[in-house]
């Protein structure tokens, strides 16, 4: 699956992205590394079509999946509807909240997990989803540092097998990926 990034442009009050081309490489993890207002997120939000470029080409072939940095759960579905509903069958979600540690979360609606208990459902909804292209907004920033390392051991396979970009501001994090862009 392809990624283009050329020449991209892109301004809100004041601009983020001045004629920036970056490439990604085909069935690797690229981390997109630096400090808060740099544009990370908005070329995730760009590939992902969730913006328009005002110059450039910016764009994802194939299936998206996306984690944004909130967990956007359903708030009256239970964590396992969450997952549920970007998957084929009750075994892949299953087995998706497994991978992210949260099977013990299936029938807890968002508000009574924590943080880091959303973001584990989240993830395991992104994991359900499959795609080809997977586009993580701090995907582990609400996760203690044991349970993040767990995460990561069971979800590298699946990173493995897909074109990621990773968005983060953890050098640790970002030492996860094939390639670093810095910002």
């Amino acid at each position: 699956m392809s990624i283009v990034f050329e020449n991209v442009t892109k301004a809100y009050d004041a601009p983020v992205l001045e004629n920036v081309t970056l490439q990604f490489a085909d069935g690797k993890i690229t981390a997109l590394l630096g400090a808060s207002g740099r544009g990370k997120t908005t070329i995730l939000r760009l590939l992902a079509a969730l913006e328009k470029a005002d110059g450039g080409k910016a764009h994802a072939d194939g299936k998206v999946g996306y984690l944004f940095q909130e967990p956007r759960l359903l708030p009256t579905l239970h964590a396992f509807a969450n997952v549920r509903l970007v998957c084929n069958s009750d075994a892949d979600a299953q087995h998706a909240l497994a991978l992210c540690k949260a099977d013990a979360l299936a029938d807890k609606l968002p508000s009574e997990m924590s943080g880091g208990e959303r973001q584990r459902v989240a993830l395991a909804r992104l994991v359900a989803f499959g795609g080809d292209v997977w586009l993580l907004d701090e995907p582990f920033s609400a996760l203690d540092a044991a349970t993040k390392a767990q995460i990561i051991e069971n979800l590298m396979p699946l990173l493995r097998k897909r074109t990621v970009i990773l968005v983060t501001h953890n050098r640790e994090e970002a030492a996860l990926a094939d390639a670093i862009i810095e910002l």
